[in-house]
């Protein structure tokens, strides 16, 4: 009866929805198998007979598959696919984890927590870098024997070298090994055991370069061969997600490290020679390097020189061409100035109110002069070639400030100095003498070394009259005139005045002499200002290379 009425009444027939739920699994289907064709053209992978699809085809292209950034490990593999494409949510939960481990010291989770991430994620650089800082610096210093000590030191650096198997063009990371091996061992309190225990690791010296001879199992030499190679890998096209200008004076200054350091211990003559030679050898490849910077023109150190005496000559050619008409413009400027602004000007900077201030720099600045402005006003005859050669003034002017400004970030022009002063022999005689006499003043013996020190000194003016760089350092001042102060302890034990006039009087001048002024805001700035923004390095040297805080 009902089904009648379903009929009559113009219902749906029976079996109607078990008949469109046939139909559309069907069309599902279809258009399964139909979307089978394009997904196995995008995602099929590559392997030995085939490229693999179209993703496949790009990875390779643009090196992003595990096979390009490193070596493949089936535990990390197995873990990540676990997730099911969630190990990003599960990094991040565990990099949340692993802060709060490290803010409670808990050493053993923390440990483990990083571990976790390396297998999920294998080419997160801070991952790696975090976890052997931590290694080395943190949980090494919980021991007290410096052997346990050094045992976590390594730990770290194994970590990395582990790190870089899975990021072969990762080049921060072997500058991160450089440096744990450099600065870690050779500057930590007890470097003096750490350099030794490096040199008789065989474990470490057989998987880091088998067959390394003795004399380079030094911490400094072997640092410096991480950062060649990290180097190496740039040069050959690998990302650098740094400052370039820091990471390539890496060499240069593990070089200078390592012959202060066999000093430091002793070691003088030819090898100490040797060791600063090497030193320069790696600034003159660092001088020589093209160096990117902020205002997208690449810049070498070694040629500001060059581009000063360029803009010099470029400077004499306008002379030349427009006699006197830079100075012609620069009094009918300074001419067209108010009564006030001429008042401000006379008044002197520090003189001035806020309000002089305000004006006397708005009068500086309508009557700066610059040879392009020179060169629009130049007579139509010679205005096309004087504008040519303003123009060049310009660009040779300010590569020679934007490559000053760079140079000055990592001190080049002093450790250039001190790397060619370093090899002659009254250095080294300075050098020698001066240490021996620390010895034989430790061991009582007085009189060798007073005479010891008076060699040196002797020795230190021939070097500081060779090099105003080096005359005029300051952190060099203050280790001489410490040296000074040890010499006026031996004199006052063997109850001798202090000689007088001293050798060395003009290093006593600038160790006590008061601090200068602090300078005057400059009221313009320079005609050659580069117009981009300066760049300001995160990471930077010391001033005398000494080691950057961690």
């Amino acid at each position: 009866m009902n089904e009648q009425r379903s009929v009559a009444g113009g219902g749906r027939r029976p079996g109607g929805s078990w008949l469109r739920l046939r139909r559309g699994t069907v069309i599902a289907l279809v258009a399964i198998a139909a979307w089978r064709v394009p997904l196995s053209l995008l995602s099929q992978p590559a392997d030995s007979s085939s490229a693999g699809g179209i993703l496949a085809k790009q990875r390779t292209f643009y090196g992003l598959s595990q096979a390009n950034l490193g070596e493949i490990d089936p535990t990390s593999e197995t873990i990540r696919l676990a997730t099911l494409g969630l190990y990003n949510i599960d990094v991040t939960l565990l990099w949340d984890r692993a802060n709060h481990y490290k803010k409670v010291e808990d050493w053993t989770n923390l440990s483990a927590s990083l571990e976790q991430m390396t297998k999920l994620q294998p080419n997160f650089y801070s991952v790696w870098d975090f976890q052997a800082h931590n290694l080395s610096y943190n949980i090494s210093v919980e021991f007290d024997d410096y052997h346990d000590r050094y045992a976590w030191v390594m730990k770290g650096i194994e970590f990395l070298r582990q790190g870089i198997s899975y990021n072969t063009r990762e080049p921060r990371l072997l500058g991160r090994m450089g440096w744990f091996l450099g600065n870690k061992i050779g500057r930590a309190d007890e470097r003096v055991q750490y350099r030794r225990l490096f040199k008789a690791d065989d474990d470490f010296h057989q998987r880091d370069r088998a067959g390394r001879a003795l004399a380079d199992r030094d911490n400094w030499l072997v640092g410096r061969e991480k950062y060649v190679e990290g180097q190496q890998l740039v040069d050959a096209g690998a990302p650098l997600r740094t400052t370039a200008l820091i990471f390539h004076s890496e060499p240069m200054m593990t070089a200078i490290n390592h012959a202060r350091a066999i000093e430091d211990e002793g070691v003088f003559g030819d090898v100490a020679r040797d060791a600063w030679g090497l030193a320069g050898r790696d600034m003159i490849e660092f001088a020589k390097r093209e160096i990117p910077t902020t205002w997208d023109v690449p810049i070498r150190l070694g040629l500001r020189e060059t581009e000063l005496a360029r803009a010099e000559k470029l400077q004499t050619d306008l002379e030349a061409l427009l006699p006197g008409q830079f100075q012609a413009l620069e009094a009918r400027l300074r001419d067209g100035l108010s009564a006030d602004q001429k008042a401000v000007l006379d008044i002197p900077p520090s003189d001035r109110t806020d309000d002089q201030n305000r004006i006397a720099f708005e009068a500086m600045q309508a009557i700066r002069v610059t040879w392009p402005r020179v060169a629009r006003e130049a007579p139509a005859d010679v205005r096309d070639k004087a504008r040519t050669l303003a123009n060049q003034y310009v660009e040779a002017s300010e590569t020679a400030e934007i490559i000053g400004r760079y140079r000055d970030i990592v001190n080049f022009d002093y450790w250039r100095a001190a790397c060619e002063a370093e090899v002659t022999e009254a250095a080294l005689t300075a050098r020698e003498q001066t240490w021996r006499a620390a010895r034989e003043f430790e061991a009582a013996r007085l009189q060798n070394a007073r005479k010891a020190y008076e060699e040196a000194f002797a020795a230190w003016r021939v070097v500081l009259d060779a090099s105003a760089e080096i005359r005029n350092d300051p952190i060099g001042n203050d280790e001489l005139a410490e040296v000074i102060d040890a010499y006026r302890r031996v004199l006052e034990q063997l109850d001798e005045p202090f000689p007088s006039p001293f050798v060395l009087q003009d290093v006593i001048n600038r160790a006590t002499a008061p601090p200068p002024p602090a300078a005057e805001p400059a009221e313009v700035a320079p005609a050659t200002r580069p117009a981009g923004p300066r760049e300001r390095p995160a990471n930077v040297l010391p001033a005398r290379g000494r080691g950057r805080a961690e």
